[in-house]
């Protein structure tokens, strides 16, 4: 089955570089159209009952480490193709804006890293992968 639109995750972790890789390859092969999206998320604040939103100046210091996040994947693809490929920054929940993202965009195929977190930790803080795969309407790759 070709793939037209693949979309991936790209968080800067060594997991995220090879499916980066892997993405840029199945794109090469099938000639596909490759957007790399890098999602972070501002927390609120929060102390005892109060949220509170975060400061100015942790959302724009979380805002610069995204933008360098996003140059080291326009990096990683210049050194190994010239074909276009478009990365860019969204913020909130990673799983859930990869999963609208994949539906808005009409993606195909959905390329994520495994942290590989399992058992106890990743029933406590989920997973990325895991909640993509449960939620997408099309085939997700998860490279390890």
């Amino acid at each position: 089955m070709p793939y037209s639109r693949i979309l991936i995750g790209y968080d800067g972790s060594e997991q995220s570089v090879r499916a980066l890789r892997s993405a840029i390859e199945l794109a090469s092969t099938f000639k596909s159209m490759l957007e790399v999206v890098h999602v972070y998320n501002v927390m609120p604040i929060i102390v005892g009952e109060t949220v509170a939103a975060s400061p100015p100046a942790g959302a724009e210091s979380m805002r610069l480490e995204a933008e360098t996040i996003a140059a080291e994947a326009r990096s990683i693809i210049a050194s190994v193709t010239d074909m276009p490929i478009e990365v860019f920054i969204a913020e909130g929940d990673a799983g859930r804006q990869l999963v609208d993202l994949a539906d808005s965009r009409g993606a195909d195929l959905v390329v994520v890293g495994s942290h590989g977190k399992g058992g106890f930790k990743e029933l406590l803080t989920g997973s990325v992968s895991h909640y993509v795969t449960q939620h997408v309407h099309c085939p997700v790759l998860v490279v390890k």
